[in-house]
C-alpha cells in the first residue's frame, strides 16, 4: 500500500467514525501533512493557526495508526496536561464509535483520564496497544507498557503564550528546550521510535522555530505551511483572499501585524535583528492593463497551454499614474533546486524617471521546466521587460537550453541573460537591499499574488542566518545586477552603454 492510499484509507475510516469531524471538504495540505510525517521518524511542521493539524494528527493520525498498524505505545503531548486530556477523550469517543460499528477494536483494563488500553483485532489475533496524554514538562521517564518505551510522541503545541512556560519569557524558553532534549527525546523508544514536533510559531526563538530555520538539522525533516503560497490560500474553503486580508487587516488594527507574519505566515525574527521592518515597506495601487489580450498557443511532446496576456500599461499611485513605456523594466528568475522544498521564483520590477523602484509582480512557484518557461514567457508579453536576468549555477543551467527551445517554438524571444552572485553571499546580497527600502525607494504592488510571502520573507529575514524560506527575496536580490550604480532619471533604457561601462555583463 503506497502512502497516499494509506492516507485516503485513514481519512474514510475516521470520517465514519466522526463524521463531525469532516466540516469542510479535506484540504490539500493535510494529505502533504500525513504524507510527511508517516515517511520521516523525526518531523517538525510549522503550519499557520487554524490549519486543524490537532484534529488530524492527535484524533485522526493516533486513532488510525493503533487500529490499522497496531502502534505500540503512542504518547500525546500538548502545552498543558488538561489539553492533551482533551485529545485523549475524543481518541476514546473514536474508539468506542469503532467499536460500535462493529470494528475489532476495543477498550483495554486501563482507560483513564490519561491513559488507556486498546484491545485491536479479534479474540486470539487481539493485540494491545498503550496511549497517554501529558503537558510539556512533565517528567516522561520511566515511562513504558510491556517493558516498553513510546514508539511514538505527538508533540502538538506544546509551546504557549500562556502558562508554566509562557513563551515571552527567556527562562521558560530554555527549560523547555532543556525539558525536549535531556527528557522526552531520550524517553523515545531507540529503535523504534518515531516523533513529531507540529505548530504554529510563537516567538523567532522557540523550540519549533529553531529546529525550521537551524542550518544542521540533525535527524529532523522540517516542513512549513503557510496560510499563503504561491499567491493561492492553503484552505481557501476555510481562509479565502478576503477572509486572510481581514485577519491581517484586524491584527495591524491592534498594532499587532507581526503576529501574521509568525503565526499566519511561519515567519519569526527578533525585532533587534530584524534588517526589514514593516515600516519601511511602501506601496502603490497596482497596475493597468491594455483590453485587448495576447494569445499564444503553446505545447511541447507531454503539455499543452493557451496563454491570454493582457500587456501592463500603467502604475496606479495615489495622486499620479506612471506609464510603464516610460520606466525600465527588468525581470530577474531564481531557479529552484532539484530538493523539493524551495520554488522558483520570478520578481519583475519597473523604474521611472525619478528613480523610483516599483516592484511590479511576484510570481512563485513549484514548477516543471515547461511551466517555468511559460511562466517567463507570460511574464515578458505582459511587462516586456528589456532583460530578463536567469540565474545560472549547476545543474540549473539546463534551464537555459530549455527557454530556447521554448523561445524557438514560439516566436517570443525574450532577452534572457545570466545572472551570477560574484561569489557574494546569498545572506549578504539580501541584506544590499537595506539601502533601498530604507531611503524609501522601493514600491510594492499591493494587489499582485506573491505580495503576502514577500513581505513575510522581508520582515523575517535573518542576516545571521541562512534561510531556507527565501525563495522571493533571493530573487528580488538580484535586481542589484541591473540598477547598482546607475542613474535611471537619464536615459534609463540605453543599455548598450550599460554592457559597455560594466564589463562584468559581457
Amino acid at each position: 500500500m503506497t502512502t497516499q492510499e494509506k492516507i485516503i484509507l485513514y481519512l474514510k475510516f475516521a470520517k465514519h467514525l466522526a463524521p463531525k469531524i469532516f466540516e469542510d471538504k479535506t484540504p490539500k495540505i493535510h494529505f502533504e501533512i500525513l504524507d510527511f510525517v508517516l515517511n520521516h521518524d523525526f518531523s517538525a511542521v510549522a503550519v499557520f493557526r487554524g490549519a486543524g493539524k490537532s484534529t488530524l494528527l492527535n484524533k485522526i493520525l493516533t486513532t488510525c495508526k493503533v487500529f490499522f498498524e497496531t502502534e505500540p505505545y503512542t504518547m500525546i503531548i500538548s502545552s498543558d496536561k488538561e489539553k492533551a486530556e482533551s485529545f485523549l477523550r475524543d481518541i476514546k469517543e473514536m474508539i468506542i464509535s469503532a467499536n460500535t460499528a462493529g470494528y475489532a477494536i476495543a477498550k483495554g483494563r486501563i482507560w483513564t483520564n490519561n491513559q488507556i488500553e486498546v484491545i485491536v483485532g479479534n479474540t486470539g489475533e487481539e493485540k494491545r496497544c498503550f496511549i497517554t496524554a501529558m503537558g510539556a514538562g512533565q517528567d516522561p521517564r520511566g515511562f513504558t507498557y510491556n517493558y516498553q518505551r513510546p514508539t511514538l510522541i505527538i508533540c502538538d503545541d506544546i509551546e504557549s503564550k500562556l502558562g508554566q512556560y509562557a513563551i515571552a519569557n527567556v527562562r521558560n524558553r530554555q527549560k523547555l528546550r532543556e525539558w525536549f532534549y535531556a527528557d522526552l527525546l531520550p524517553a523515545l523508544h531507540p529503535k523504534q521510535g518515531k516523533m513529531i514536533l507540529i505548530g504554529t510559531i510563537l516567538h523567532e526563538d522557540s523550540l519549533l522555530n529553531n529546529i525550521i530555520t537551524a542550518e544542521n538539522k540533525d535527524k529532523w525533516q522540517t516542513l512549513l505551511i503557510p496560510i499563503i503560497a504561491d499567491g493561492k490560500p492553503a484552505w481557501k474553503s476555510r481562509f479565502n483572499e478576503a477572509h486572510i486580508e481581514q485577519i491581517k487587516a484586524n491584527l495591524k488594527a491592534q498594532g499587532l501585524e507581526n503576529e501574521f507574519y509568525q503565526e499566519y505566515m511561519c515567519h519569526a525574527i527578533a525585532p533587534e535583528k530584524q534588517l526589514f521592518r514593516r515600516e519601511y515597506l511602501r506601496y502603490f495601487d497596482g497596475l493597468e492593463y491594455s483590453e485587448q489580450a495576447i494569445k499564444l498557443a503553446v505545447n511541447d511532446s507531454l503539455n499543452e497551454r493557451e496563454l491570454s496576456i493582457n500587456k501592463a500599461t500603467f502604475i496606479r499611485l495615489k495622486d499620479e499614474k506612471i506609464a510603464l513605456k516610460d520606466c525600465a523594466i527588468y525581470s530577474t528568475m531564481d531557479l529552484a533546486s532539484y530538493n523539493g522544498h524551495d520554488r522558483t521564483a520570478i520578481i519583475t520590477f519597473a523604474i521611472d524617471g525619478k528613480n523610483r523602484i516599483f516592484i511590479l509582480d511576484c510570481s512563485l512557484g513549484h514548477w516543471s521546466p515547461f511551466e517555468k518557461a511559460l511562466k517567463a514567457t507570460e511574464i515578458y508579453l505582459r511587462f516586456n521587460p528589456v532583460r530578463f536576468g536567469m540565474e545560472k549555477a549547476g545543474a540549473q543551467n539546463d534551464m537555459f537550453y530549455t527557454m530556447a527551445e521554448f523561445s524557438a517554438k514560439t516566436g517570443v524571444r525574450i532577452p534572457i541573460e545570466a545572472l551570477r552572485h560574484h561569489s557574494h553571499a546569498k545572506n549578504v546580497r539580501i541584506a544590499n537591499l537595506h539601502p533601498y527600502f530604507v531611503s524609501g525607494r522601493i514600491y510594492l504592488n499591493c494587489f499582485m499574488n506573491g505580495l503576502a510571502e514577500l513581505e513575510a520573507e522581508l520582515l523575517g529575514f535573518d542576516p545571521d542566518v541562512e534561510s531556507k524560506h527565501d525563495d522571493a527575496i533571493d530573487a528580488l536580490a538580484y535586481m542589484q545586477e541591473f540598477i547598482a550604480n546607475r542613474d535611471f532619471s537619464v536615459d534609463f533604457n540605453d543599455d548598450d552603454d550599460y554592457f559597455e561601462d560594466d564589463p562584468s555583463w559581457v
